[in-house]
Parts: C-alpha cells; sequence; structure tokens
C-alpha cells in the first residue's frame, strides 16, 4: 500500500475516458504540483463500439485508458464491471473499496451525482460509498490479498456532469472554478489517446469532433467564470468529510469560487 501522504489524487469515474474529459486540465496543473495521480474505471467499456465485441474493445479501450494515465504521469485501475451495469450494490462496493484502498487517496474526485446516464450516477453512489468506507476497520473487501484499511476519511470531490446538465438539461453550477486555459492542449492531447470512441460516438449519441467538443464545454464553463476555459467542482460537505478545501488550495491562483 502507499505511504500515506496528504498530496494523493484519484479520480474514480465510470469509464475510459471520462476522468480526461472532466478533469484533465485539472489534473495536469496538480501533477505540475508534484501530486501523486492516479485513475480508476468502472468498466473497460465494453459497450464502446458497434462494430467490435465486448472482448476486443474492453482489451482496446484498456490499452487506451492506460496510454493517457501514461501521458499524464498517472497510475490506472479497473474495477471490472461491465458497461450499463454499474450498479451501487454491496459486491461492487466492496470492489470500488479496494480499488481505493490501494491507491489510498487523500482526496478523491467522483461524477457529479446527477447526470446524463446512470452508469455516471451509480459510480459516484459507489465512489462516495467506498470514501466512507474507506477507513472503516470492520468494512471487508472479500478480495484475494486485500489492501489494509485506510487511515481516514478522503476529501470528496464532484466533476461537472457532461455538458454541465442533469438529465432534464438544466445547468448544475459547480462551487468553483479551475483555470484549465494553459492545460488545455495537454488535455486534448490526453484524450486523442482514446482513438477508439469518434466513430464510436458519432455513430451512438450523433456527436462528431469528439476533441473540439469537450474543448467547445470547457470554452462555455470558461465563460461563465471569465477564463478562457474551465473545469468545474462540488466539494462534498456532508457529516465526517473533510471540510477543508483541500483541492482549492492546492491550485491557488487558478480557482474562482
Amino acid at each position: 500500500m502507499p505511504q500515506s501522504s496528504p498530496k494523493r489524487l484519484l479520480v474514480m469515474m465510470a469509464h475510459p475516458d471520462d476522468a480526461e474529459i472532466l478533469t484533465g486540465g485539472t489534473l495536469f496543473h496538480l501533477k505540475e504540483r508534484d501530486w501523486e495521480l492516479g485513475i480508476v474505471t468502472m468498466t473497460a467499456g465494453d459497450c464502446g463500439s458497434a462494430t467490435m465485441g465486448k472482448e476486443t474493445i474492453s482489451r482496446i479501450r484498456r490499452a487506451e485508458a492506460q496510454s493517457a494515465a501514461e501521458y499524464l504521469g498517472a497510475s490506472y485501475t479497473c474495477v471490472g464491471l461491465m458497461d450499463v451495469e454499474v450498479i451501487f450494490n454491496p459486491g461492487n462496493l466492496r470492489r470500488v473499496v479496494e480499488a481505493m484502498r490501494r491507491f489510498n487517496p487523500s482526496v478523491v474526485i467522483a461524477h457529479s451525482p446527477s447526470d446524463y446516464m446512470l452508469d455516471h450516477e451509480e459510480a459516484s453512489r459507489l465512489v462516495r460509498g467506498a470514501t466512507f468506507a474507506l477507513a472503516v476497520p470492520n468494512f471487508e473487501t472479500q478480495q484475494d490479498s486485500p489492501a489494509p484499511c485506510g487511515r481516514s476519511t478522503p476529501a470528496l470531490y464532484y466533476a461537472d456532469p457532461i455538458e454541465g446538465k442533469d438529465p432534464m438539461g438544466a445547468r448544475i453550477h459547480p462551487q468553483f472554478y479551475v483555470d484549465i486555459s494553459k492545460t488545455l492542449a495537454r488535455k486534448r492531447e490526453m484524450l486523442t489517446r482514446h482513438a477508439s470512441q469518434r466513430d464510436w460516438l458519432r455513430s451512438h449519441h450523433g456527436v462528431d469532433e469528439y476533441l473540439d467538443r469537450m474543448t467547445t464545454w470547457a470554452a462555455a464553463y470558461g465563460a461563465e467564470c471569465g477564463f478562457a476555459y474551465a473545469e468545474g467542482f462540488r466539494q462534498h460537505l456532508g457529516h465526517a468529510y473533510p471540510q477543508e478545501p483541500i483541492l482549492q488550495e492546492a491550485l491557488r491562483g487558478l480557482v474562482l469560487a
């Protein structure tokens, strides 16, 4: 298990490329400030193709996610759930807690609790449950060679939902914005590692220009706060969670609340 450190951040999201789209610019800022970073996906993206079978596309997308993480300088792990079957239940929660304990984060970023698809919303619930269970000694993951129990509850943050909207189309405004103007080019390059997804998204969602659509969203968030490009976040401030603005302080000079 990694040594406990106040500068260990884990992004835990549903699918390969979610972390890049929603948090990539911020992650490059943190890397520059000597944070240790990890990315975990619930699935390997097994439904992310209209032409390839589950095993083939899963193998491709795992490799793409690994390549993207290596470009950032982060670790990558896949929990092993299946697309459209990311569900909050005890078995899945144990697997997510195990992945979290192996990284031992001080800060975790999850999907918005309200988003356009249930995989994202259920992944958010799983991560929220896992952050609470991380340091509970009697919560056993029942995995092979389980990692030690965490030492404390990590700070929990939520990224903006896709397009910044809830399922009914209403804007979910962040608590704070991060200026990613200087890291946008690297965010775009990181996203290019997911080469399999441009054609898939175009055929399934009618979305073309994979990279440019992400850039358009970042520009729209930036227009709300006076930055050229931005990413938005909210901090989970419920009872027993860290109340200090850890991520905001780590990104001092880049944040607008």
